[in-house]
């Protein structure tokens, strides 16, 4: 199954979906992806691993993420 862009919040988020890139909150400057294992952070460059919830990932792995893109 292909990934796909969505304009949905990410509680609202499918398996193999994600958001555009955030520009305000927490993830600002990522977008966050959600498949089969969880909910990850994403640019066109990297992506961290899954974790059970959004609210899960830590704040070093979204500015490390962040800084790649």
């Amino acid at each position: 199954m292909a990934f796909k862009l969505v304009k949905k919040t990410i509680n609202q988020l499918s398996v193999n979906e994600g958001t555009y890139c955030r520009h305000s909150g927490k993830y600002s400057g990522v977008s966050i992806g959600r498949d089969r294992n969880g909910y990850y952070a994403f640019t066109h460059r990297a992506r961290s691993k899954s974790y059970p919830t959004a609210g899960k990932i830590p704040t070093s792995t979204i500015k490390w993420i962040r800084s790649t893109g």
